[in-house]
């Protein structure tokens, strides 16, 4: 199994490298992007400077350090749609990151993926948790348009995974590990993340009221759990406990948040994630393997873990 890790400058790549990162990704946006777009329109899902390679030398030199330590680097193009403005100005910034030899693209639009299949066929083509491919027919949708993995939306369980991942042999599957998790369906989230505070929407204390009043237990159960999420730490965000249940599952590569964060914490995943999957080969007993999880959450985050945190929530069991 592969450990995917954010990546936002070229000595941190070396760090993430040595610690045990298979691949790298990261976002990259031109000065005239900035200018002529601004962040709020991000190239790539993130709105903050700190999330991006700062310019494109530096994301030359990523790609060089990652190719010279035998890993490839994926850059993120995912927002979910671009407008026809954007579009001439999003071909020749492919061209630019092509000839910086960027091995892979990140993306949610059909039509960007439709185009960049054309003309950039030597470019593995993932489908960001943005493109919200959630069941083997939308998978099937997308391999036909010519994606080679799929990144899983983060609200999915492991069993889910593991049959579309059945039943969709010929791409490989990345699922989502450790900081960042989100309470929405990415994919069809809305809201707009550009607070300063890094302060999200999701984390603002709100009320639900049902519509007509009365709430069933099933959504009674769902107001709960949503406001829940103000009382919770969404960069506590785990899953180690899933990692024997994704490589029986057929998941091939586990993919890291945290694009914009200290380096120091990005290199702390990497090596916690490389543990506990070297103690997934080497552990049988499943209790074992989930005690030694739930303990190093514990030391990582000074915190128990919680069903908002646990990126597996139906592998939760509370200590």
């Amino acid at each position: 199994m592969k450990i995917i890790s954010p990546v936002d400058t070229p000595a941190e790549a070396i760090n993430l490298i040595d610690a045990g990162a298979n691949e790298l990704y990261g976002g990259y946006v031109p000065t005239e992007w900035s200018e002529r777009f601004t962040l709020l329109t991000s190239i790539n899902q993130r709105t903050f400077a700190n999330a991006q390679l700062d310019n494109y030398e530096d994301l030359c030199a990523v790609v060089g350090l990652a190719h010279d330590r035998g890993c490839r680097f994926s850059l993120t193009l995912n927002a979910p749609f671009y407008s026809d403005l954007q579009f001439p100005a999003l071909l020749e910034y492919v061209e630019q990151v092509v000839q910086a030899g960027v091995d892979g693209i990140i993306l949610a639009d059909l039509s960007l993926l439709n185009v960049l299949r054309r003309q950039f066929p030597q470019l593995e083509l993932h489908a960001s948790t943005l493109a919200h491919l959630s069941n083997s027919e939308a998978a099937r949708f997308y391999i036909d348009a010519g994606i080679d993995r799929l990144i899983f939306p983060r609200h999915m369980t492991v069993a889910e995974m593991a049959d579309i991942a059945v039943k969709c042999p010929e791409v490989g599957f990345d699922a989502f590990l450790l900081v960042g998790k989100c309470p929405n369906t990415e994919g069809l989230c809305t809201f707009h993340h550009s607070s300063a505070d890094r302060i999200w929407p999701c984390e603002i204390p709100y009320s639900i009221i049902p519509f007509n009043g009365e709430a069933s237990p099933a959504l009674a159960e769902a107001i709960e759990r949503q406001s829940s999420w103000s009382m919770s730490n969404r960069r506590h965000g785990c899953g180690l406990c899933a990692i024997p249940h994704l490589i029986e599952g057929g998941i091939k590569g586990v993919k890291l948040v945290g694009r914009g964060a200290p380096s120091v914490q990005k290199v702390k995943n990497v090596l916690l994630v490389k543990e506990f999957i070297d103690l997934a080969k080497a552990e049988s007993n499943i209790g074992t393997y989930r005690n030694r999880a739930v303990a190093a959450h514990r030391v990582r985050f000074g915190t128990a873990c919680s069903p908002n945190v646990c990126y597996y929530p139906e592998l939760y069991q509370a200590e």
